[in-house]
């Protein structure tokens, strides 16, 4: 027999001696929906160039060993395991925890990976101002979700010379140059690639 709980409720198998009282052994599975990051299973999201890796996190208090289920056939028995996953697919992930006292607990959690970002809904400014005032200091794509890695930025001066080159997940220029010197006001050149897509603009840098 199976019973489902809302999210909130306690699950767990009963211990030993509870289970010879019981004429039916029954597991508990705990049921919980999207972004609800402060239940048992947690998780987020970070886009790459082909796929979306997501970074599991257990959060069952006194578990000892794991068993995910993290759909296609993978599993794992970390407490905080990583996969990757195609854009705008419907995922359905368990997990059976273990105390040291031999109790076991399953919880499920069903989300939709994000789609694949269209490049046309990322914004970026034509003018900012870095004078530490802590309003529009840096020039950086304006968007809610999370570009990763695949993203990258460049700053060019009028004269073709390369300013700022993005790394890793930082695509935010601060107005200064590769020497640590900042960079005079005037017009800049830009160009911006995610997913295969490329915007060339220009950014103007007041002081």
């Amino acid at each position: 027999m199976t019973i489902t709980l809302q999210p909130g409720n306690t699950t767990k198998t009963p211990s030993p001696r509870m289970r010879r009282l019981l004429i039916v052994p029954c597991t508990l599975v705990l049921m919980q929906g999207l972004h609800a990051q402060d239940g048992p299973i947690q998780v987020r999201f970070e886009p790459g160039c082909e796929t979306v890796k997501a970074y599991f996190n257990s959060a069952v208090p006194g578990a000892v060993s794991y068993d995910w289920q993290l759909g296609g056939g993978v599993t794992s028995d970390l407490a905080a395991p990583t996969t990757t996953y195609p854009f705008g697919e419907v995922v359905s992930v368990a997990l059976t925890t273990t105390d040291a006292g031999g109790a076991s607990s399953t919880h499920a959690l069903q989300f939709t990976t994000q789609d694949q970002l269209e490049l046309s809904t990322v914004t970026l400014p034509n003018v900012f101002t870095p004078n530490g005032d802590g309003h529009n200091d840096v020039f950086a794509p304006l968007t809610e979700h999370f570009l990763g890695a695949c993203a990258q930025l460049h700053i060019y001066n009028r004269y073709g010379q390369l300013l700022f080159e993005s790394l890793g997940n930082d695509l935010s220029w601060d107005g200064r140059t590769f020497a640590g010197e900042p960079a005079s006001g005037g017009v800049y050149f830009y160009v911006f690639t995610w997913g295969g897509g490329t915007l060339n603009s220009t950014v103007t840098l007041l002081r």
